[in-house]
């Protein structure tokens, strides 16, 4: 029967380095995620004079569609009075077609500077916008630093474990070899058959041994776009 020999009892402790300033990248990422609020303000302000521009001009074309409405059916009423005779006065122009001629004519300075305008506010707002996604991809490389910083840290705890779960083990091959030794010393076929179990047993702890699928990781990256003291839990 062969010999268990137990894995290295120790990691070496250099199988982790570790990262001497840790706290600097959840300092970048802090800044990262201010950068990132104070685009995403930018690019609102930005926003706000070409919804304003936009909306005069809108505005501006409305009436416009609008007086091409009204002038058709005066022109249409013209040509009717034509038609018969014209018996009676001349139609011209209605009462809402005038007013709304005078209504347009009042905001037409407004509209063509709106239309002067609006290219210059786009292209800032423009510019805002590129500013954003500038600022949200050194977000997600800073949160990727941190991830790292993080790791680093869990791994030490990892080293830890494993080298508990090594010292068991060892002390369990410890006992199953003690017994095969006894057994090779002795006509009693009794310790060979202990330590043949006690392998059994280690076996079965090893496919035992179990993790459920965990999420930590996801939650842990998305708690970091906003909190750059989240930690792997």
């Amino acid at each position: 029967m062969a010999t268990l020999h137990p894995l290295p009892l120790r990691l070496q402790a250099d199988a982790v380095t570790p990262d001497p300033i840790p706290n600097q990248a959840r300092v970048r990422l802090a800044e990262a995620i201010t950068a990132l609020d104070r685009a995403r303000g930018a690019v609102e302000l930005a926003a706000q004079p070409v919804h304003r521009l936009t909306e005069v001009i809108a505005e501006g074309t409305a009436l416009d569609a609008q007086l091409v409405g009204l002038v058709d059916r005066d022109q249409q009423a013209i040509g009717e009075w034509l038609a018969g005779g014209r018996i009676g006065f001349e139609p011209g122009d209605a009462a809402d077609t005038r007013a709304l001629r005078a209504r347009i004519e009042v905001m037409r300075p407004e509209y063509a500077a709106a239309q002067r305008a609006l290219p210059e506010k786009e292209a800032l707002h423009r510019l805002a916008i590129e500013r954003l996604g500038e600022a949200a991809a050194a977000r997600v490389a800073a949160v990727d630093e941190v991830a790292v910083v993080v790791a680093n840290q869990v791994a030490a705890e990892l080293t830890k474990a494993i080298n508990e779960a090594l010292t068991i083990e060892a002390r369990l091959i410890s006992l199953h070899n003690a017994l095969l030794e006894r057994a090779r010393d002795s006509t009693n076929n009794s310790a060979g058959h202990a330590a043949e179990r006690i392998a059994a047993i280690i076996r079965a702890a090893k496919r035992s041994a179990a993790v459920p699928h965990a999420e930590s990781g996801r939650r842990l990256l998305d708690a970091l776009a906003s909190d750059p003291g989240a930690n792997l839990t």
